[in-house]
């Protein structure tokens, strides 16, 4: 199986699956797929990251060796689908503590910018919950803006 043929524009959830479920019991498969996210062309980009949310939900742990290529990634993202995606993959995750400060700059930091995806922005807000128990301050800082997009927008997360 070629991902390259696989993660095209109209792929559906249906393919998502079963290219998350070969790419989950096959190693080499998995690191073609995180170089596609990396490296490869727009589409490519965008539905490898919905596959690469897919295996993180299929089996995290899968994930956890790659926790700090997929945060440096995620810092050189540009495009709100994949940051969005890419997010996904640490959601719930095991995170060791170098790992998780970096996720928690970058969430901190996207959560409370008005240019980003709304949707990114929610990803960022369930990302960060947990993880800032450990940090109080940056919790009350994080409830005000959750506070503020509620009385612009209406409603968030």
């Amino acid at each position: 199986m070629k991902l390259t043929e696989h993660l095209v524009v109209r792929m559906g959830k249906t393919t998502r699956d079963s290219v998350a479920s070969f790419v989950v019991s096959d190693q080499n498969k998995l690191h073609e797929l995180i170089d596609l996210v990396s490296s490869g062309t727009k589409p490519q980009r965008m539905k490898g990251s919905w596959v690469l949310s897919s295996v993180h939900t299929i089996d995290s742990e899968v994930l956890v060796p790659y926790h700090d290529q997929l945060l440096t990634m995620l810092r050189l993202e540009t495009i709100g689908g994949v940051r969005r995606e890419l997010l996904r993959c640490f959601e719930g995750a095991r995170l060791n503590n170098t790992v998780a400060d970096g996720l928690v700059v970058i969430a901190m930091d996207w959560v409370t910018d008005e240019a980003q995806d709304l949707a990114v922005r929610y990803i960022c807000y369930r990302v960060l919950k947990p993880l800032l128990k450990q940090y109080p301050e940056l919790e009350v800082e994080l409830q005000q803006q959750v506070e503020y997009y509620r009385s612009k927008f209406g409603r968030f997360p």
